[in-house]
């Protein structure tokens, strides 16, 4: 009896050791108890230090500082069966950089009572098949496309949920296309306009979109019409986004976020020869034409008045301005811009 009481024991501990060797030493105690573990140890353990609790009904196999990971562990354990991480948390376990704050982010199915506790965000979601949550990943997570969605949802600013998609695809860890269906699947959620919006901008189409919506703030404000995608030579052939030839304003915008470093200084440095050529450049993201045309408008018709132009939405060749070459710079005159 005692040899088969022993060998009992011994498969019992086998149980509810296992599950803390793969959560990083976090147990949860109904599932602890549930592979063997006695209430009567358990309360032993925790009595005398040996073990702790850092939330209600999670327990962690040791005394010392917890780990982020083990964190992690203790508030899906928390937050009870079918929890998942998800959001910014979800995104950096995957890869993301840049996003991950202290703030755990959980979805648990939708009749779960919500867990309430600091540091720990819980939302609830009809939507936890494996076409959302990663199937093998541990700790449990939503895929990567879904939680970047959420992310940009759940974000304390629209400027952040702008951010985060625009990251997860300049870090090519998604592509707009997965970000497209993940948003289409997911309905009503907070930010749907903005999310959409802001994936149409950062799809290929994108210049497209801005220049559509550039032209209706200068028809709206009264400004002079310019030229799109204008042909230049600064260092290698280049192009204005938005040219206004007479007076050398150079409008750009900003509507592929997700642009690689190296293609950032450059650039950089193609705005440094616009500079040293007499060219005044103003820069704004495609989400601000769309939501502030006024600050877009006041901006570009104080450049524009800088450089002589008076007002009048027809004028085309300022009142005196003087090209580099000395000769005045007319709106076909090609050669003497660059």
């Amino acid at each position: 009896m005692g040899s088969h009481g022993a060998v009992h024991e011994e498969h019992e501990d086998r149980g509810w050791k296992e599950i803390a060797r793969e959560h990083s030493g976090v147990l949860a105690v109904r599932e602890a108890i549930a592979a063997g573990l006695r209430p009567a140890e358990l309360r032993w353990r925790i009595r005398t230090g040996r073990w702790q609790r850092p939330l209600r009904g999670v327990v962690v196999t040791h005394s010392g500082p917890l780990t982020r990971l083990q964190w992690l562990w203790c508030t899906l354990a928390r937050a009870g069966p079918g929890a998942v991480l998800a959001g910014s948390t979800a995104a950096a376990l995957d890869g993301m950089r840049g996003f991950d704050v202290a703030t755990v982010f959980v979805t648990v199915p939708s009749d779960r009572q919500l867990v309430r506790h600091p540091g720990i965000v819980v939302h609830r979601s009809t939507q936890l098949t494996s076409t959302d949550v990663h199937p093998v990943r541990i700790p449990p997570r939503t895929r990567l496309a879904r939680s970047v969605v959420d992310a940009a949802s759940w974000a304390a600013r629209d400027d952040d949920a702008r951010a985060v998609l625009a990251a997860s695809v300049q870090q090519r860890l998604v592509t707009v296309s997965d970000l497209w269906d993940v948003a289409h699947r997911r309905g009503r959620i907070w930010r749907r306009r903005l999310i959409i919006d802001t994936l149409a901008d950062l799809d290929v189409g994108a210049e497209s979109v801005a220049e559509m919506l550039y032209r209706r703030i200068e028809c709206r404000y009264g400004l002079p019409s310019s030229h799109c995608q204008f042909k230049v030579d600064l260092g290698g052939r280049r192009y204005l986004d938005v040219w206004y030839e007479p007076w050398r304003v150079w409008v750009e915008i900003d509507g592929a976020a997700h642009q690689e470093v190296r293609q950032w200084w450059d650039d950089l440095a193609r705005q440094n020869l616009g500079v040293l050529q007499d060219r005044l450049i103003l820069r704004f993201p495609t989400w601000r034409l769309r939501e502030r045309p006024d600050l877009v408008a006041a901006q570009v018709t104080d450049a524009l008045r800088q450089r002589g132009w008076d007002g009048d939405r027809r004028q085309r060749t300022p009142a005196s301005h003087i090209g580099p070459g000395g000769d005045n710079t007319g709106p076909n005159d090609v050669n003497a811009v660059l």
